[in-house]
């Protein structure tokens, strides 16, 4: 592993060293930090981190305290469901897509919380457009998918994923997250890529497939702290014919407010190892496992008196005519204070929209299509499941 892997695998403890002067070097640390956690917390973070000798002790020591403190000032609380049995030894995680840093940081929480070992990571080399970045996150036990390129240099990197995934649960028993799909969705309807099915599988055939024990994982927010920006962005899309062109620094501020924006409370359910199913004639492998992979994830996510908040004034708006509601299916009443909250937030959402032309009539609209969609994918999974 050490010469076929080296340019994508996490840090030997050899090369830690090293990689923690380049993190260091990078910029000034205390301005980054002291206006977050203030100048004394700062001071304490980056004398530990010049101390570290080992991926391990990064994860310990900086990763896990940084991410639970950033979890005390922007979540209410978060909980953890296993099913039954679960061992997370050597197994695969594809979980729906929230916030890079944050993803796989809540999956460790909950396999810290059994007492399992962290899983290893999976991450766009398009995210690591400078060294200190990717020194940072292959500090974290992240590995580097290649993006881009050309059709063959993506096949052969596809192909080279899939042997280091297969390396890392097959022979080293060792655990691996993966998002389900290549950047988040930004109308909240989360959809496995057929392409990552198909990269895993890499021509092989389901006892394959089995042998990786591919958990679907399921994150739930009660209020999306990027919801903002992506009614922004899909109404801006609709008025101009679905062309979009971000602004600089977008891309920053988005990775920034996933991280530090308030979430209420967080839920992360992991279900139990998905077998390989052969697909109904005329309908591809890769689709019919990335449909199957859906349902577990639809089915695992966690209702919010938010999300029905959005869905009946959805359906006022729309005078009761919205093409993915279940058939005999009515939200839930939902306290005052939920309502009030809601109000407040779109009220703060249409001020924050004051340079752009649409009416808060649009505004809220997008967003209840937005916070309801992954309730009315949860109700038709579960509706399935029930078949």
């Amino acid at each position: 592993m050490q010469d076929t892997f080296a340019h994508m695998r996490p840090f030997l403890e050899c090369e830690v060293p090293g990689a923690v002067q380049t993190l260091l070097q990078s910029m000034d640390w205390s301005d980054q930090l002291i206006p977050f956690m203030g100048e004394e917390a700062a001071s304490l973070l980056l004398q530990g981190v010049s101390n570290i000798q080992s991926v391990q002790q990064f994860q310990a020591e900086v990763s896990k305290p940084f991410v639970q403190m950033v979890l005390d000032n922007t979540a209410d609380e978060v909980t953890f469901s296993f099913p039954d049995g679960f061992d997370s030894h050597g197994a695969l995680f594809i979980s729906n897509h929230k916030d890079i840093v944050l993803d796989p940081s809540l999956i460790n929480m909950g396999l810290l919380s059994l007492g399992h070992p962290t899983t290893q990571i999976g991450i766009g080399s398009n995210l690591l457009e400078t060294t200190w970045v990717e020194a940072l996150v292959r500090l974290n036990k992240s590995f580097v998918v290649s993006r881009g390129g050309t059709p063959r240099e993506q096949l052969m990197s596809s192909a080279e994923v899939a042997d280091y995934v297969r390396h890392v649960i097959l022979e080293e028993r060792s655990s691996l997250w993966l998002a389900h799909r290549e950047g988040r969705a930004k109308d909240g309807d989360d959809r496995t890529s057929p392409a990552l099915i198909r990269m895993l599988v890499n021509r092989k055939d389901g006892e394959d497939w089995n042998a990786m024990r591919v958990h679907p994982v399921t994150l739930s927010y009660e209020w999306d702290p990027c919801d903002g920006m992506k009614v922004r962005e899909l109404l801006l899309r609709e008025l101009n014919g679905g062309d979009y062109e971000k602004q600089a620094g977008e891309d920053e501020r988005s990775m920034k407010q996933g991280l530090f924006g308030f979430k209420g409370a967080v839920h992360v359910a992991f279900s139990e190892p998905m077998l390989w199913q052969a697909p109904t004639e005329g309908i591809r492998p890769a689709v019919s496992m990335a449909h199957q992979m859906d349902q577990k994830i639809h089915a695992g996510m966690k209702e919010w008196p938010s999300q029905h908040w959005a869905a009946k004034k959805l359906w006022d708006l729309n005078e009761g005519h919205v093409s993915n509601w279940p058939e005999g299916w009515a939200p839930k009443s939902v306290s005052e204070a939920v309502s009030q909250r809601c109000v407040q937030r779109l009220e703060e959402m249409v001020d924050g929209m004051g340079d752009l032309n649409f009416s808060q009539e649009q505004i809220t609209r997008k967003w209840c299509e937005i916070t309801s969609m992954p309730l009315m994918n949860r109700i038709h999974a579960i509706e399935k499941e029930l078949v």
